[in-house]
């Protein structure tokens, strides 16, 4: 099996990566989840930024045109009243970050404690 050309690199490399629009975007991200989960820990696994405690929390995902903060076991228990999460899986569920203004540093906060306590669980 051929390894990844990322395997062991840390996410300072995952993000120096990115080009353009979606860099910057992925750091924002990065950064609500830093200040939300300070005690988070942060590596690359599946090829991008997941971050755990206790368990899966989240990960970071570019795609074509946007970024996914994507929730593990915790996605289908948050709150979301504005519908803005997506997914059909039986528990893991993500939001599309396509520019500046989907950027909901409060709600997404919310979400990410939210998360981290169902992984603390």
């Amino acid at each position: 099996m051929k390894q990844r050309p990322d395997f062991g690199a840390g996410a300072e490399t995952f993000f120096g990566s990115l080009e353009g629009p979606i860099a910057d975007l992925a750091r924002e991200v990065r950064g609500i989840v830093l200040e939300a989960l300070p005690d988070v820990r942060e590596s690359l696994k599946w090829g991008m930024p997941v971050y755990e405690r206790d368990g899966l929390i989240c990960a970071i995902r570019p795609g074509n045109g946007y970024v996914a903060l994507q929730f593990y076991a915790a996605g289908t228990s948050l709150r979301d009243p504005g519908g803005l999460l997506e997914g059909t899986g039986k528990r893991m569920r993500h939001v599309k970050i396509r520019g500046k203004g989907d950027i909901r540093k409060r709600l997404f906060t919310s979400w990410l404690r939210q998360a981290a306590a169902v992984g603390a669980r």
